[in-house]
């Protein structure tokens, strides 16, 4: 294993690393019964797993007894060799266990769970919940968000859009399991998710991904419960709430999606959104500070894939 030489190459081999330490499914393996120089004398075992985000990687193999076919295994930081200078080089290994991995379908299962993430504009709530079903697909899905405002540059096809008459009227036949009207002076801004729209995920085994604000977060663990939902709070870097405001300023300034005038609104409902971390902590299960995009994505994944095997 070559040691990092710069920051960048330090960086990519902790990402690469990070990406890795993942369980997997054991696909097929072999036996080195000569290894090379600078490793043990002892016969190695190399598998193909294919671990549990659908990446497939070669790694060593440790545990008892021999290779199965199907085996779940685990990872593990495993001495890989000495070299010439004594140094002791580490690397991912993955331990087998006694299990057999069940059909991906079985994994799959989120029947009345629903995962959202809440927080002020510009914190990166779309963009978060858009990679992560794209990393995830075959275990999220995105929610349509029904909406009664006009479509704008960037939407990213993450809305359905409907008159303003529309949308009082899914509301008014209960057909909006949660439902919020922004304050606006420049537009009609009305926000839902529909009942039928989640079902639907939950048929196909899939967790449904949702972005909420305060009002469609207590709505939606006022109908469903709030054990069934599996919330996250997003916030901007900053140690103070001036801070955070800035940061969100910036960043809407830079997506170029809003007016000056739709900003200054947005800000103002940041600032209530930043209040009600504290105020509603208790609809929350984890807090995060969106400033490491990748970092913020590895954390919810693993909390995603460890409900499905739970």
């Amino acid at each position: 294993m070559r040691l990092p030489d710069s920051p960048a190459v330090a960086a990519r081999a902790i990402r690469n690393r990070k990406e890795r330490m993942l369980p997997g499914t054991l696909l097929s393996f072999t036996i080195i019964t000569h290894p090379p120089k600078g490793f043990s004398d002892r016969p190695h075992r190399i598998g193909l797993i294919e671990l549990s985000d659908g990446q497939r990687v070669l790694g060593a193999l440790t545990g008892i007894g021999e290779p199965v076919i199907g085996q779940v295994v685990l990872p593990r930081m495993h001495l890989s060799r000495v070299n010439e200078a004594g140094l002791r080089l580490y690397d991912i290994a993955y331990e087998m266990t006694e299990r057999i991995a069940q059909p991906k379908i079985e994994m799959q299962k989120f029947p009345g769970y629903i995962l959202a993430f809440t927080g002020p504009s510009g914190v990166g709530k779309t963009t978060v919940s858009l990679l992560l079903t794209k990393m995830l697909g075959d275990f999220t899905a995105k929610v349509p968000i029904v909406t009664s405002r006009a479509p704008k540059d960037g939407d990213d096809q993450e809305y359905e859009y409907v008159s303003q008459k529309e949308f009082d009227r899914l509301e008014k036949s209960d057909a909006l399991v949660a439902w919020t009207h922004l304050p606006s002076d420049s537009e009609q801004r009305c926000y839902g998710y529909r009942k039928s729209d989640i079902e639907t995920i939950w048929e196909q085994g899939k967790l449904p991904v949702v972005v909420t604000e305060m009002h469609l977060l207590r709505s939606l663990a006022a109908h469903f419960g709030r054990r069934s939902i599996l919330s996250f709070g997003l916030l901007p870097p900053g140690a103070s709430k001036r801070t955070m405001l800035s940061h969100l300023l910036h960043r809407m300034r830079a997506r170029g999606r809003e007016t000056d005038a739709q900003i200054e609104e947005r800000l103002i409902n940041a600032q209530a959104d930043l209040d009600f971390f504290t105020r509603a902590s208790h609809l929350f299960d984890h807090i995060l500070v969106n400033e490491d995009l990748d970092s913020v994505l590895q954390v919810i994944k693993g909390h995603v894939l460890a409900l499905s095997e739970a």
